[in-house]
């Protein structure tokens, strides 16, 4: 469902939330962390309030790892952050070699090709 500022429901502007999460493996626990992230993705996606989960690796640092989720709204992030399945994504941030960086990010408009196009123009 793409993002479009307002509850389908109500009507009420809603503020998408981005969470970005980047965690430091060793090459020991590289494996580990891939494969409990990469069990995340799939069940997140299908969650209520949930616009899109991906995980990447950085072509830099093999030993970076970035998963990002976008929540249609600061309650259904929330919602998953308190879930059961989080747990695995907490383990996998105890398994960083260095302080795991993570954002949350509050958008109000998402735009695409159409702001190109204009500054373009």
């Amino acid at each position: 469902m793409p993002f479009t500022g307002y509850s389908a429901g109500t009507g009420e502007m809603l503020a998408m939330v981005i969470s970005t999460l980047r965690i430091f493996t060793t090459p020991k626990s590289r494996s580990e962390v891939l494969g409990m992230l990469t069990a995340q993705v799939g069940p997140t996606r299908v969650q209520p309030g949930c616009l899109g989960c991906d995980l990447y690796r950085d072509v830099e640092d093999p030993g970076a790892i970035t998963l990002v989720e976008e929540w249609e709204s600061q309650a259904a992030l929330d919602l998953r952050l308190r879930s059961e399945d989080y747990r695995s994504v907490l383990a996998a941030i105890e398994l960083s070699r260095e302080h795991p960086v993570i954002h949350f990010d509050t958008v109000i408009r998402r735009a695409g090709l159409e702001v190109v196009a204009s500054a373009r123009a």
